[in-house]
C-alpha cells in the first residue's frame, strides 16, 4: 500500500528550524479525531510533527517532511543521555492508540512508520543511527510518560528499518503488574465514542501517575 500523507497544520509550534538529531515516538491516548482536534486547538500547548493513524495514513501537523523541521511541542521536559529539552532537536511522531500498554499497534502503522523513517533519513542523516530512535517514556519516564508502551514492538521496528545494525535496547517503563491492571479496563470501556475517548484519557492519566510514582520510588532507593 502506498504511503498516504495528509497535511493538517497545527498552530502549536515554533517557526524556527531545528537541527534533527532524534526521532521520538508517542501514543496519542485518544482516537484520531480527538488527536487532530486537540493538536489543532490554539493554545493547547501540544503538537507533534506527524500522526500515524490505525490504517497507516500519515498526517503532517508541523513541517518536517520537506527537509525543514520546525520545533513542535511533543517532548516537554525531557532528557536523554547528555541531552535535555528534546523538542529543540527531535521530530515527534504520534501513533494513534488509546494506550500502548493495553492495545497493540497495527501492521499498517508499522509499515507506515518504516516508510516515514526511510523518508526522514533522506533529509536528516542522524536518523540513520537506530540509537537515535527513542520513545517518549525513555526521555520523560521520570514524569510518568509511558509511551509508546509495552505493546510497541521495538525489535520489529529496528529489524525492518535498520536490518544491518545492532538493535538498541528499549525497555518499557510500565511494569508488567501495572500493565496487567491496565488491560482489565478494556472490558469497561463505553460504547459511545466521546465517552470512550474520555474514559481512556482518564486511564492514561492513571498510567502516568502510577509510572511517575514508581519512577520516584526507584530514584529514592538508588
Amino acid at each position: 500500500m502506498a504511503l498516504s500523507f495528509i497535511s493538517h497544520p497545527s498552530p502549536n509550534f515554533d517557526a524556527r528550524e531545528i537541527p534533527v538529531e532524534f526521532l521520538v515516538l508517542h501514543y496519542t491516548a485518544v482516537d484520531l479525531q480527538g488527536t487532530l482536534d486537540m493538536i489543532s486547538s490554539p493554545g493547547c500547548g501540544v503538537s507533534a510533527h506527524l500522526v500515524i493513524d490505525l490504517d497507516g495514513t500519515v498526517y503532517e501537523l508541523v513541517s518536517c517532511l520537506n527537509g525543514t523541521a520546525h520545533r513542535a511541542w511533543h517532548a516537554g521536559i525531557s532528557r536523554w543521555q547528555e541531552k535535555e529539552a528534546l523538542n529543540d532537536f527531535a521530530i515527534g511522531i504520534e501513533l494513534v492508540n488509546y494506550n500502548g500498554n493495553v492495545f497493540p499497534f497495527t501492521d499498517a502503522q508499522y509499515s507506515a512508520l518504516k516508510d516515514v523513517i526511510r523518508l526522514l533519513q533522506e533529509h536528516y542523516p542522524s536518523l540513520g543511527d537506530p540509537q537515535r530512535i527513542i520513545g517518549h517514556e525513555h526521555i520523560a519516564g521520570f514524569r510518568g510518560k509511558a509511551d509508546p508502551g509495552c505493546h510497541f514492538d521495538w525489535d520489529r521496528l529496528f529489524t525492518e528499518s535498520f536490518p544491518d545494525q545492532p538493535r538498541p535496547v528499549r525497555e518499557s517503563v510500565c511494569p508488567k503488574e501495572l500493565q496487567a491492571s491496565l488491560e482489565k479496563f478494556q472490558s469497561l470501556e463505553p460504547a459511545d465514542r466521546e465517552q470512550r475517548t474520555l474514559f481512556w484519557k482518564r486511564v492514561n492519566e492513571l498510567t502516568e501517575t502510577s509510572v511517575r510514582l514508581i519512577q520516584e520510588g526507584v530514584r529514592s532507593h538508588s
